[in-house]
């Protein structure tokens, strides 16, 4: 699992054999990885806290909506405190053991499936709100947010476990690293990467593509833009999640299909896997880079509220979305039954 999310995969492993060869590839394979991770660092990790600490602080009565947020980054903020260990690893070598190494991957990979199963949430609320708008006000009950988000938390906690089942320190001219998988078979290392694609990307994805396509319908049809900043807002933090690991996925497909032809099609499963290889260090800095966006993308919308990038402009943006998911659904609800007394008059007057 999260074989293409090795932080310090091909990195590590290139940058520790080769920083002696030659200048540039210290600067290529050591220097840039670490400076693109600590700007994601010095980001993500302040701009994060400021999400966390104004929603709980500023924001006492909380919308599912300003909750799942509140979720993504806390679940983006525990993936970039680890990085200073993996900048460390870079120039160096694996120094925190077995455990770390394991736990550390466990921790990414745990994440990723609370930020990817948080946003399936989000979308699904979005399409409830427009399709059954009576019926989502369960979704803003206590008792209901505090279920999905244990639930989330939870689930993913499981999802992760053959991240640190599987994960593994190796040892290659006197360095240690944490760049290794031990699967038993090729069906072993096929199984956890299929569980992975399926339940972390292909089921997400197309639940999220179908609600949101529908909801656009819906609301052009019914001729509403109520809730246009907020909902443009949260598409936004949608499109850039999925950008950032579609990618990653896809390098996962090249794998799963290396894997299947090792067999009957050896040179065609290097040739994949080399391409994989060759795409690593990408999909790495746009997993890395998706931790760091979002509050990057709520400092753009905190900008009509006059004052930059500031706690108070985040406490009004995240308080108008909470207006915004309450006063929505009961403008939707208006519309709908003016729709429905409408075609039922017509209907009647036939």
């Amino acid at each position: 699992m999260t074989h293409a999310m090795d932080l310090v995969n091909a990195t590590v492993e290139s940058g520790t054999s080769n920083v002696s060869d030659s200048d540039e590839n210290w600067v290529g394979e050591v220097l840039i990885p670490s400076l693109f991770a600590g700007f994601c660092f010095l980001v993500g990790v302040p701009g994060n806290g400021l999400v966390i600490w104004t929603i709980l602080c500023k924001i006492p009565q909380r919308s599912l909506t300003v909750v799942l947020l509140l979720n993504l980054a806390v679940a983006d903020f525990i993936v970039l405190i680890t990085v200073p260990l993996w900048i460390h690893s870079f120039s160096d070598k694996w120094v925190y053991g077995l455990f770390v190494c394991r736990f550390l991957t466990y921790i990414i990979c745990f994440t990723m499936y609370v930020s990817m199963f948080f946003l399936t949430v989000m979308s699904v609320q979005r399409f409830t709100a427009v399709f059954f708008p009576f019926a989502s006000r369960t979704w803003q009950k206590k008792k209901t947010i505090y279920g999905i988000v244990l639930s989330v938390w939870v689930f993913s906690l499981g999802m992760a476990a053959p991240a640190y089942i599987f994960r593994s320190t190796s040892e290659r001219n006197g360095t240690v690293l944490c760049n290794d998988w031990v699967y038993s078979s090729d069906q072993q290392e096929l199984a956890d990467l299929w569980t992975e694609l399926v339940i972390c990307f292909v089921v997400p994805f197309s639940i999220m593509t179908v609600c949101y396509a529908l909801v656009i319908r819906r609301i052009r049809r019914l001729k509403f833009q109520g809730k246009s900043k907020s909902g443009k807002l949260i598409a936004s933090v949608v499109i850039a999640f999925c950008v950032c690991w579609i990618p990653y996925h896809m390098l996962n497909v090249l794998l799963i299909s290396a894997i299947s032809l090792r067999s009957s099609s050896p040179i065609v499963a290097r040739t994949l896997t080399d391409a994989a290889k060759a795409g690593e260090n990408v999909g790495d800095a746009l997993v890395l880079l998706s931790s760091c966006l979002n509050p990057i993308l709520y400092a753009f919308a905190a900008r009509s509220f006059r004052g930059g990038l500031r706690s108070t402009n985040f406490a009004k943006l995240f308080g108008q979305m909470n207006e915004d998911s309450v006063d929505g659904v009961g403008k939707i609800q208006q519309i709908s039954s003016a729709k429905t007394e409408l075609q039922l008059n017509h209907t009647n007057s036939q």
